[in-house]
């Protein structure tokens, strides 16, 4: 394929993708949907004003004779590369799981904080979801573990004699189904209103009367932003 060919078939399949986020059946101007799409998609956000720069130079290749498409110009390699960069980031899943913490294990209210440190020493992290049978009640986190092992009270003290409900509003619950995309809105969102995630919680439909399948922290965001790098 020439360089135009490969960049009208991704210019393709960038509006058919931003068609579909913009949730537009009707035709409307490729730049109309970059805008739509812009608080939709981190991938257009940020490559918003390339993706309008390739609207004007798709119709700088294309001439269109009667019922003919005659390709007039050939992009360069940078720029055939880019829009394929484009189109391969806003067409490929980015499943959520990809990017989560799995497995999740989880610890009873009535646990002991010595058992809880001891899972945390065993799967390597500073926090753990705390649940009463089916239902999620918070998290448990190292800080508390160690205040309380300061003031020499670990030999009785059990997971619900320290959980916090007020960190509740610093867990979210999502889909599995779900992409990284909603997963940064909410570390978005969360910054914006002055808060720091714990975690996210990614169980099968989003409920937190479901267990854990996967766990994303803002120790993942770096791995996740590199997506768009």
């Amino acid at each position: 394929m020439t360089n135009a060919e490969r960049f009208l078939y991704a210019y393709a399949q960038c509006e058919k993708k931003l068609a579909e986020l913009a949730e537009q059946p009707k035709y409307i101007p490729f730049s109309q949907l970059v805008a739509r799409c812009a608080n939709r998609s981190r991938v257009v956000a940020i490559n918003q004003q390339s993706l309008r720069e390739y609207s004007e130079l798709r119709n700088a290749i294309v001439h269109i004779r009667g019922s003919e498409k005659e390709i007039i110009a050939e992009p360069c390699d940078s720029v055939t590369e880019d829009i394929e960069r484009i189109a391969k980031l806003l067409t490929e899943p980015h499943d959520i799981l990809k990017y989560a913490s799995m497995p999740v294990k989880t610890v009873h209210i009535d646990a002991s904080i010595r058992d809880a440190f001891q899972l945390m020493q065993e799967m390597d992290t500073s926090k753990l979801p705390v649940y009463k049978g089916q239902n999620f009640v918070g998290m448990i986190t190292l800080d508390e573990i160690a205040k309380v092992a300061m003031q020499g009270r670990t030999d009785n003290t059990v997971v619900s004699d320290i959980i916090s409900s007020t960190k509740n509003s610093r867990v979210v619950f999502t889909s599995k189904s779900n992409n990284v995309d909603v997963v940064l809105r909410y570390f978005d969102k969360a910054r914006d209103e002055g808060i720091t995630l714990l975690a996210i919680l990614i169980t099968e439909s989003g409920k937190p009367s479901e267990k854990p399948i996967g766990i994303i922290t803002t120790a993942d965001l770096p791995n996740i932003l590199n997506i768009y790098a």
